[in-house]
């Protein structure tokens, strides 16, 4: 924005230009994707450690928005990262942290056990109340350390 505006003051000047070319900078789509990074260099991938026996490891994603089948528009894939077997669970619109705490261990739980890692992309609100939700249902409790 500020490039932007030394080269326009150059030449041309009138009430409220700086406020004008914030605004038309910000809601230019070809200004947001020309952009130059201004942050530190991502760092390199860390390699996933090899897991060494199935459903050690697994990996959780949602496929959402699908059209409604028999009240269901959302599927939660379920992939063993050593086997890539895989199970696809559906899911209704407004299912909640609890519900797939729920259905994951109806289907995957009793199935396969308790994998000691999962690896997914569910944003911290909902992983946070999910593990709350799983804990809860297999009875398991949290202590607070008072030291």
């Amino acid at each position: 924005m500020e490039k932007t505006i030394e080269i326009i003051i150059r030449d041309f000047y009138w009430k409220g230009l700086t406020e004008w070319i914030n605004d038309y900078v910000r809601s230019c789509d070809e200004c947001q994707h020309n952009k130059s990074p201004r942050h530190a260099r991502w760092g390199l991938l860390q390699p996933l450690e090899t897991p060494y026996t199935a459903w050690n490891s697994i990996s959780t994603d949602f496929i959402t928005q699908l059209p409604e089948s028999q009240g269901y528009t959302q599927i939660m894939v379920v992939v063993d990262q050593f086997t890539k077997m895989a199970h696809f669970i559906s899911l209704p619109t407004n299912a909640t942290a609890r519900d797939v705490a729920n259905v994951f261990l109806r289907e995957v739980g009793k199935l396969h056990g308790l994998p000691t890692e999962i690896i997914s992309d569910m944003d911290a609100k909902f992983s946070g109340e999910f593990w709350e939700s799983l804990c809860r249902l297999l009875g398991i409790k949290r202590i607070m350390s008072t030291a």
